[in-house]
């Protein structure tokens, strides 16, 4: 059995943290950032946003929006970011493996998401399409797709991120990405003292340390989701975990990315429980660490772990205050399920919009303005072709 002797030891650790620190105080003296914030005022005070060498998971139940809280926190809202700061230090790769959706149906949901936000324009992927009978894309929306102005944001948009929708095994996803490691940057060897099958003592160099070519750029690798893996010999319970412990603690630890991965809840956790007088036992329907479905050490590997959770599919008639028979689907929940970092356990109360993968903070005290918030966003659903009620 080969083994690794090595032949000095580490540098110290604590002058390397040091190092680190006073490195990001000259970044944010020079007025660099380290992390890309989001625009939700209060997730924002406990969590600093985007950053290098976080590995993070989204869950929720089936259907209670994971992939779009992936899609807005990960992708669409560094995007933007970036973009209204073009003299920012960071820069930002993201490569998205899709299991579940084509890389078209995601291209089609950012065109939705950016005729939202930036033209008021609230149409569904299908109704950009033109699927249903009863509606076709309408000429004033083509000009704008068509526009400069539109395919400007786009451009930026593609050459950040890039859709995969082809692999579905860990060890496709982990050669992908040590490929675009090893296009742009480079390893630092180091030379050790190696016992081979012989048993004789003979120097081996051995990579040490990564360096990329843009140290302030930030690269995300999207896994959605690990539900869906599969690979030949492996169950789906090893998959995720070889995924998970081998590969993205990996990426994380020594190459200094941040994986983001979506895991359902399992059936069990997600099943709705009721007191003797009839009513829902809310809190036992809602995301949990414990509640990871197929394998649940993930929750061992990330350094955040958070919850979206939608309890008027549970027949809530009010949550926290909201009337949910006035913004029934568009009220989520986004919950701080393990934060290694700082703060657990919080929560606070989102706008949601599915057709267009939107989220905003609502206040903490229900509001007449909110609830005229959502009735324009229904009326504009209404105008491109989309029916409320069945």
């Amino acid at each position: 059995m080969t083994m690794e002797h090595q032949t000095s030891t580490d540098s110290s650790l604590f002058k390397h943290t040091v190092k680190k620190i006073e490195e990001n105080r000259r970044i944010r003296d020079n007025g660099g950032v380290i992390s890309i914030p989001w625009k939700l005022p209060r997730l924002s005070k406990v969590l600093p946003g985007v950053r290098k060498g976080q590995y993070t998971c989204i869950t929720a139940s089936t259907k209670q929006s994971k992939t779009q809280l992936t899609d807005f926190l990960y992708m669409y809202q560094p995007i933007e970011w970036l973009l209204e700061h073009p003299e920012s230090n960071i820069g930002l790769k993201i490569k998205y493996f899709s299991l579940e959706l084509s890389r078209e149906v995601k291209m089609a949901q950012a065109i939705c998401y950016r005729l939202y936000t930036y033209y008021d324009i609230l149409i569904n992927p299908d109704n950009l399409m033109s699927i249903f009978e009863n509606y076709k894309i309408e000429d004033d929306i083509l000009e704008i797709i068509r526009s400069d102005e539109f395919k400007e944001w786009f451009d930026f948009f593609e050459e950040t991120v890039e859709f995969i929708d082809y692999i579905r095994h860990p060890t496709g996803i982990a050669m992908f990405m040590d490929r675009f490691a090893e296009q742009n940057g480079v390893w630092e060897y180091k030379e050790i003292q190696w016992e081979n099958e012989s048993g004789e003592i003979v120097p081996r160099m051995v990579k040490n340390k990564y360096l990329p070519n843009r140290p302030d750029e930030i690269v995300i690798p999207i896994i959605d989701h690990v539900g869906l893996l599969y690979e030949k010999g492996l169950t789906k319970y090893q998959a995720i975990e070889i995924l998970s412990n081998k590969y993205l603690l990996r990426m994380r630890d020594k190459l200094g990315y941040s994986p983001v991965i979506v895991q359902q809840q399992s059936a069990q956790s997600t099943t709705q429980q009721f007191t003797t007088s009839g009513n829902t036992v809310i809190d036992k329907v809602k995301p949990t660490r414990e509640g990871l479905a197929d394998n649940k050490a993930t929750g061992l590997d990330v350094n955040l772990m958070l919850g979206i959770f939608s309890p008027y599919l549970y027949n809530e008639k009010e949550y926290n205050g909201w009337d949910l028979t006035r913004l029934k689907d568009n009220h989520r929940e986004l919950m701080i399920l393990l934060n290694r970092n700082g703060k657990s356990n919080a929560s606070i109360d989102l706008y949601f919009n599915g057709a267009v993968n939107y989220f905003r903070e609502l206040p903490k005290e229900p509001s007449e303005r909110v609830y005229k918030f959502v009735e324009h966003n229904r009326n504009l659903e209404l105008k491109y072709g989309e029916e409320n009620n069945i």
